[in-house]
């Protein structure tokens, strides 16, 4: 089991939110993608850290630094879950 801290971009207070929404380790953060573990975790996040948490869990699901996801494809991302 791979702790969630192992991940690019998620460090211990990133790690306790999505541990207390249910998403336990790595494997389950990859199993539910970024846009599913984000809707868990949405209603304890800072208005102003929205987008950049969003990024971090996709960045961490790939195993890199969120600013590494092209500016398309966060925008991308940003439009499925905010609209």
């Amino acid at each position: 089991m791979e702790s969630l801290e192992k991940l690019p971009n998620i460090g211990s207070i990133l790690a306790d939110r999505l541990r207390d929404a249910g998403v336990s380790d790595a494997a389950e953060l990859r199993r539910l993608g970024a846009e599913a573990a984000f809707a868990k975790i949405r209603d304890d996040l800072p208005e102003d850290a929205c987008s950049h948490t969003l990024f971090a869990l996709e960045g961490a699901i790939r195993g890199t630094r969120w600013t590494s996801i092209p500016q398309e494809e966060r925008a991308s991302l940003a439009s499925r879950v905010f609209g």
